[in-house]
């Protein structure tokens, strides 16, 4: 079966699209307004761009006609905090996609524990295994309705048990991350294998 998404309606090209790219990491997104109310809402267009600086980026759809609030938020502060959702915060985190006014707080809606950030204004979530403080590098335009939001990380928060010191990796095994798939479908990532790369470059 050969796809042209030219030839498609765009409700058939995201199916399509995000059932392809997965499982998709989880930016789960915290931010403030310029009046200081919190939002906190999960991206699955999510990814690592560099270490060098260490820089992030996720993809901000609108929703219906209106901008999101994170987005405003980012644009209006030039910060934000990205926490990684795991198995335990789920739910909460499924909980803050939904539709709310730019008034509500997804902090009081969920009950998660907003706590201070170190150098950006935004809070972090307490509960989660890892949170990013993020200072804004440029919003990009992309297509007819997206942003793609490049973030430096600042400031790195990592529970105690997730991060192996003799390494200087995460523990996967502890972090136990939440994948997103398609539709309402997500996935937890506990079968781990590992592949070691090739000592020689293959000469065929």
């Amino acid at each position: 079966m050969q796809l042209d998404p030219q030839t498609l309606e765009s409700t058939a090209v995201y199916k399509l699209l995000i059932s392809s790219v997965v499982p998709r990491p989880i930016a789960w997104v915290s931010s403030v307004d310029a009046d200081g109310v919190r939002n906190l809402a999960p991206f699955s267009y999510f990814m690592a761009i560099t270490d060098t600086p260490p820089t992030i980026a996720f993809s901000c759809s609108a929703r219906g006609t209106g901008t999101k609030d994170t987005l405003r938020n980012v644009e209006a502060t030039g910060e934000f905090v990205v926490n990684i959702c795991d198995d335990d915060r789920a739910e909460q985190m499924n909980l803050t996609s939904g539709d709310y006014p730019p008034e509500v707080d997804e902090f009081a809606v969920t009950r998660l524990t907003p706590v201070p950030s170190a150098l950006v204004k935004a809070p972090r979530v307490a509960e989660a295994p890892i949170n990013m403080e993020c200072k804004l590098v440029r919003i990009l335009p992309v297509g007819r309705k997206a942003n793609l939001i490049l973030g430096e990380i600042v400031q790195w928060h990592v529970r105690d048990d997730v991060y192996d010191a003799t390494t200087g990796r995460l523990d996967m095994h502890r972090l136990r991350p939440v994948g997103r798939l398609c539709g309402n479908l997500y996935s937890h990532i506990h079968q781990i294998f590992e592949m070691k790369r090739p000592s020689e470059t293959y000469r065929g």
